[in-house]
């Protein structure tokens, strides 16, 4: 197999929000930024804290491993010329996509915003699911299940889940609202160094009375090891309705649950301490418009100066039409950065110079029209048309005659 490395444009970012910013990307380095804890927190979370060291494998070191061949390619090439003899070579973020099964998990309050990712940033998901206690039309499942708290909702959506273990691989899972937007490629990236089958609780993570959890706004990833774990512990549906009583907390119990079993958030900043999984809109992040009050300043790996990471995995957008925009600036936009096939104009089927004889034959039913000038078909055209409305009005139904 041949894997292409795109340097340095394969996990970009693209973000409208007044302008166009385009992010470029070097895989050299490490994934996740600095091993040094800030604020007052436990020796607990110290102590998980320098074990994540032994986790966080250098990318390419883990490639390596993979008895793949790398090499360099030319985008334009790549996407405009064509294909080469031999075997077929694959792009690195596709060759992730069976390396590192991901499945999205995603909570609907609106039947649009679930069609809209299914057409956009769910598409680079292994298996894609919606869940909803209110909604039932597809592609949204709704178990039909009374419940008395969200974490209720989320246990027996876990549940349900593990179900299909047997069909789609489970081993990264990652649960998000359906006002979030997913960048598969940049999630993959983090994760394909680690071990599914250890602990890894991913995303942004708080301090709330004292609990550690990723909050949902976020999103929050789980490994095939946690899945299994919090299944044994929550396996009928009175415990699941018994592990939570509030609605609008199920990130915080289930913080809660994995503290108890001695798993605890992971630090998922860059090397530039810059956050990776984001709970606001780019508008806020970036720009400020509003302040994102505790979710700075109760964060337990508080983020730099900087936002937000080049390889960011998640953040919030609200309305369709702006998830749709900026999946077309990610993964159809291209940049120029060189080379001629793709800013060839589009092959013309008919030369412009006898489109006008083409409208003689179809229009006056004439068939020699080879010794007909262009003057002449002007004058034809104006006699029988002396208005462009008469032309629509005749040839178009619903355009009345003036």
């Amino acid at each position: 197999m041949n894997v292409i490395i795109l340097r340095p444009s394969l996990f970009f970012v693209g973000f409208l929000i007044g302008i166009i910013t385009v992010f470029s990307f070097n895989y050299a380095g490490r994934i996740f930024g600095t091993h040094e804890l800030q604020g007052d927190h436990s020796k607990t979370f110290l102590s998980i804290f320098k074990t994540w060291s032994k986790y966080s494998r250098n990318y390419n070191a883990w490639r390596q491993k993979q008895n793949v061949d790398v090499s360099l390619v030319n985008l334009d090439d790549f996407y405009y010329g064509q294909p080469s003899q031999g075997n077929k070579a694959t792009l690195e973020s596709e060759w992730l996509i069976k390396k590192v099964p991901v499945t999205c998990v995603v909570f609907v309050e609106k039947l649009k915003l679930a069609t809209t990712i299914e057409d956009t940033w769910g598409r680079h998901c292994n298996q894609l699911l919606f869940f909803s206690r209110y909604l039932s039309d597809a592609p949204v499942i709704n178990l039909n299940i009374k419940y008395t708290s969200s974490w209720q909702l989320l246990c027996e959506v876990m549940r349900h889940v593990w179900k299909t273990r047997d069909r789609v691989p489970l081993n990264w899972l990652i649960f998000v609202n359906d006002d979030t937007f997913v960048v598969l490629e940049n999630l993959r990236h983090m994760l394909a160094p680690l071990d599914h089958e250890q602990y890894f609780y991913l995303g942004h993570p708080v301090v709330l009375w004292g609990n550690v959890y990723n909050v949902a706004q976020a999103g929050y990833v789980l490994s095939y090891g946690i899945l299994q774990r919090l299944i044994k512990i929550f396996d009928t549906s009175a415990k699941c309705a018994a592990g939570g009583k509030y609605w609008k907390k199920e990130d915080f119990y289930l913080g809660k649950h994995l503290s108890a079993l001695g798993i605890q958030p992971a630090d998922t900043r860059d090397a530039k301490q810059r956050g990776t999984f984001h709970g606001f809109s780019l508008n806020v992040l970036l720009w400020g418009v509003a302040k994102p009050d505790s979710y700075y300043t109760k964060a337990l790996y508080p983020p730099g100066r900087e936002c937000c990471s080049d390889r960011s995995v998640t953040f919030s957008v609200g309305e369709g039409d702006k998830v749709r925009t900026i999946n077309y600036l990610l993964y159809h936009l291209r940049v120029f950065g060189g080379g001629s096939r793709g800013n060839k104009a589009a092959p013309t089927p008919v030369p412009e110079d006898e489109v006008w004889k083409i409208a003689l034959r179809e229009e006056f039913n004439l068939t020699d029209v080879d010794d007909i000038t262009s003057e002449e078909y002007f004058q034809m055209w104006r006699k029988k048309y002396s208005e462009p409305e008469m032309f629509l009005a005749r040839n178009f139904r619903g355009v009345a005659e003036p």
